[in-house]
């Protein structure tokens, strides 16, 4: 596939939908396949809690363990381990998890939040690096404008050779955990996933709803994803695996 077999802006953005779309179902897939043995291995650390208590920077305002890692790394070790069509590409600039199918290149990132966490089922932070710029590599803007220190740094689509155009995918996987204080048990209770819209598309249609400015203001080197935004313009973006007493339910 070349970038001159689309004719038009929109004949691409059509292309990509439809991989952002396939690919979000694919990633969700697995995780609901694999959601059992997800939580299982999420909460392992719980057995060893003299392996790694007390070893860690544990904010005053915060009590419970910093838990990103543990969901960094069960999350890229079952993608790895479900896609062993797609290989690891070293590419020096995205997000933790970089992989190449034989249309995209498909970037992960983990986030991790605590129940009770004001963004949570908001908005989600990422960063310039972690999404796609269009080909004109413009600025993220909300609806009052520019927003960012820079525009996204990964390009819309990575051209290795002739006849060989692979997509951007910019996929989030959102761990989310309760923490027992009386007993320091940090449990898993959901998984959500969610797609931001590749640069390509934000130039063909208006997305700007779903860009909101990071912690650091407007020039800040973050945005916030406005989930709820996201998923009104394709329900299928934003996605969400909730455990219960006996098992887990997609909730959306």
């Amino acid at each position: 596939m070349r970038r001159e077999d689309f004719a038009t802006g929109q004949e691409l953005a059509d292309h990509i939908i439809s991989l952002e779309r396939d690919y979000t179902a694919r990633i969700f897939h697995v995780l609901y396949s694999n959601a059992g043995n997800l939580q299982a291995w999420y909460n392992e650390a719980n057995k060893v809690t003299e392996a790694w208590a007390g070893k860690m920077v544990i904010s005053p305002r915060e009590p419970s363990a910093p838990w990103e890692q543990v969901g960094e790394i069960v999350i890229t070790g079952l993608l790895n381990r479900s896609f062993p069509e797609w290989f690891p590409t070293g590419l020096p600039i995205g997000s933790e998890t970089r992989l190449s199918s034989p249309e995209a290149v498909i970037h992960i990132d983990v986030k991790t939040h605590k129940e009770g966490d004001p963004d949570l089922d908001r908005t989600q932070d990422v960063r310039p690096e972690q999404i796609s710029s269009d080909e004109q590599e413009s600025y993220v803007e909300d609806e009052r404008g520019q927003l960012g220190d820079c525009s996204p740094k990964l390009p819309p689509y990575y051209v290795f050779g002739p006849n060989l155009l692979k997509v951007t995918i910019t996929a989030f996987v959102i761990c989310v955990y309760q923490f027992d204080e009386s007993s320091a048990y940090q449990y898993l209770t959901r998984v959500q996933l969610f797609t931001v819209p590749n640069g390509v598309l934000r130039a063909v249609h208006d997305y700007r709803d779903v860009f909101r400015a990071g912690k650091d203001g407007r020039a800040g080197h973050r945005y916030r994803v406005n989930l709820p935004a996201l998923t009104a313009h394709e329900s299928w973006r934003w996605r969400e695996i909730r455990y219960e007493a006996q098992g887990f339910v997609v909730t959306r």
